[in-house]
């Protein structure tokens, strides 16, 4: 019999096909955008001849009739993942949540530990060659598919044909129910201010050639907008969504650097609307896989810079994360948060990334000192890496639990820090005899973060110091020279106590401002010089800086005296002051080539500078007064004068 003749054969009506379930049985249900609607509704309508099915799903979209508490005798609906569709029917009991990672789901049903007796699933039209398409939802359907005693399909000429491994030949097909109906469509609800904002957080994660996951939530699917200046990127994900059409449209995704199925986008199911549906059909660029493939987490490492991305409902102060409950409402589901988080960590530059809004509508503060009642665990302290708000991002991995704290707390809310301080201190989080500076003095001004690249081609990273910076800068005071070291403080030092890096990294960035200037990839990142300034009772702020030997002669001790005086004058500051060894001839050319009119006073082989922001110059003009001897300047200044051999 020829797949046209067997086709024919084994076609019926929904009703008929519906007779070969039993009662007692368990029955999988095609999920996502992929959900068979008029088999769904048609089991709801065969409910009288059934009872005590299980009805597995691995995410809901919709609300099914036959999770109504009058079918509660025929129907039992359990859910992998509990999407809008479902969280009502969880709620109230009529439905309920099976928590399982998602790479776990395949293997669950090949050994039996979820049996099926059917799969009721959708697919596309056969092909010439006798093969129907999965279309939009892979998934688990294969796997369900394989174990099934029975398989339902409904036929439906608007799934897509998509290529990889959702094809299916007619003749695995026990009924067929042919079907013409829009398919579901999934669209994220349009994120505010402050959603957008952490999205915007998170993009500048994300670098050019890397390989991106961003989960099923409004963050991580908010960050794509931001990604659009990138370059070359790449996508393994579970599921693909409308944000990434964007990209590859405009260019942005081509997988060029793929380490895994270059040049291809691999997932396993699609959730959007029919744009996404039409960019999926028949389209080569797009690979839809199992997820026992693409949730693998040695697979998912496979791909070099794997960057992944989730949201979380609640992050307590150790680093522990609550993703799938409000309250003590199951709100989403483990997914494959863990399975790509347990991946990004095993690939070579990967990284992983929670993210959150500081406060929730309540305006209460989500990073707390505990979880509230009724929330668990979904991912462990020890497999978090980075944590994002609106304030910025928090690197933790490899970070002691007070440090861990002081990190989170810098990304809070503001008008939670002192609380979160306080109850961190009150619980041992923090031990209060050890913080010898106050923290979180003032708000950090992100608008001063920027990339420059050095003579060399090195990049360096500026930004302001954050409190967390404390033992970042403590080693590079520890790793620069004796000389280094006297050029800087005037005299030799042989510690640099945590007391006083405290002091240093704690600033209320207007009286007080440090810069860092950073290289490596972040999370890995070391201190290649550090700026700056002080106001303490005079008009003029003091200033210094330092630059690592091997960074030293790239230019970039100019870099951070030019970034810290931009900085003071933004502060409305008329100056800035510096005290300088005289033959630190280096350190004396930058302050006198910052384009400011400098004066000074010279004794017993120091100079003290000020650089006058209100008077530009053209060329170095430096009016120069020493101990004991009245103005000199022009031809009138001494020929062992430092300034004028610079």
């Amino acid at each position: 019999m020829n797949w046209r003749e067997y086709y024919r054969e084994h076609s019926m009506t929904a009703s008929e096909a519906l007779k070969l379930l039993r009662s007692g049985s368990r029955i999988f249900l095609g999920s996502a955008c992929g959900e068979p609607q008029y088999l769904a509704r048609s089991l709801a309508e065969a409910a009288g001849t059934l009872s005590d099915v299980e009805v597995i799903q691995a995410i809901s979209l919709s609300q099914d009739q036959y999770a109504q508490t009058k079918y509660a005798d025929a129907f039992r609906p359990k859910k992998l993942f509990v999407a809008a569709g479902a969280r009502q029917a969880v709620a109230e009991g009529r439905a309920e949540f099976m928590p399982l990672y998602l790479s776990d789901v395949p293997r669950l049903i090949s050994e039996g530990g979820i049996s099926l007796d059917a799969a009721l699933i959708q697919v596309s039209p056969p092909d010439e060659h006798g093969c129907v398409s999965l279309g939009v939802s892979v998934d688990v359907v294969v796997d369900a598919v394989e174990q099934a005693r029975v398989v339902i399909a409904q036929v439906n000429p608007r799934m897509p044909r998509t290529l990889g491994e959702g094809f299916l030949r007619v003749e695995q097909l026990d009924a067929i129910v042919e079907y013409d109906e829009p398919l579901l469509s999934f669209q994220m609800p349009e994120p505010n201010e402050t959603a957008l904002e952490v999205a915007r957080q998170v993009a500048k994660l994300i670098p050019n050639g890397a390989t991106i996951h961003l989960g099923l939530g409004q963050l991580p699917q908010a960050a794509l907008r931001f990604l659009k200046d990138r370059r070359n990127l790449g996508v393994h994900s579970d599921l693909l969504t409308e944000g990434f059409v964007d990209l590859a449209e405009a260019g942005v995704i081509t997988g060029a650097n793929k380490t895994l199925h270059p040049y291809r986008m691999v997932a396993s199911f699609c959730l959007g609307t029919e744009r996404l549906f039409k960019f999926t059909h028949n389209n080569p660029q797009v690979t839809l896989l199992p997820v026992r493939y693409t949730n693998d987490p040695e697979v998912i490492a496979r791909n070099r810079r794997m960057i992944t991305v989730h949201e979380a409902v609640e992050v307590d102060l150790t680093g522990q994360v609550c993703a799938d409950v409000v309250g003590a409402r199951v709100y989403a589901g483990l997914g494959g948060m863990v399975d790509f988080m347990r991946g990004a960590a095993r690939s070579h530059g990967g990284l992983s990334v929670v993210a959150l809004t500081s406060t929730g509508p309540d305006g209460q503060s989500r990073i707390r000192p505990a979880f509230n009642a009724g929330a668990g665990v979904l991912v462990t302290r020890a497999g978090v890496r980075t944590v994002v708000t609106e304030y910025g991002a928090a690197y933790l991995h490899g970070l002691s639990i007070s440090e861990r704290a002081v990190a989170l707390i810098d990304i809070a809310h503001p008008n939670h820090r002192d609380w979160l301080l306080s109850q961190a201190k009150e619980m041992g989080i923090i031990r209060s005899d050890s913080m010898l500076a106050p923290l979180f003095t003032g708000v950090y001004p992100e608008e001063y973060e920027t990339t420059i690249t050095l003579r060399d081609g090195t990049e360096v990273f500026m930004r302001p110091v954050k409190p967390i910076d404390e033992r970042m800068v403590q080693e590079f005071f520890y790793s620069m020279s004796d000389r280094e070291v006297y050029y800087r403080f005037l005299h030799s030092i042989k510690a640099f106590p945590r007391k006083d890096m405290q002091r240093m990294v704690n600033v209320d960035y207007h009286r007080e401002m440090s810069v860092l200037a950073l290289v490596g990839e972040f999370g890995k990142q070391e201190v290649a010089g550090l700026g700056r300034y002080v106001l303490d009772g005079a008009e003029y702020p003091e200033v210094d800086f330092a630059v690592l030997e091997k960074f030293q002669g790239k230019g970039l001790g100019r870099v951070i005296m030019e970034f810290i005086s931009k900085m003071a004058k933004d502060r409305g500051f008329k100056g800035i002051h510096a005290v300088v060894m005289s033959d630190n001839q280096a350190s004396l050319h930058i302050i006198t080539h910052l384009g400011y009119a400098v004066t000074g006073l010279m004794g017993q082989g120091v100079i003290e500078a000020k650089v006058h922001f209100d008077r530009p110059v053209e060329e170095p003009t430096v009016e120069l007064k020493y101990e004991g001897y009245e103005h000199l300047s022009g031809s009138g200044r001494k020929k062992e004068e430092p300034l004028t051999r610079i």
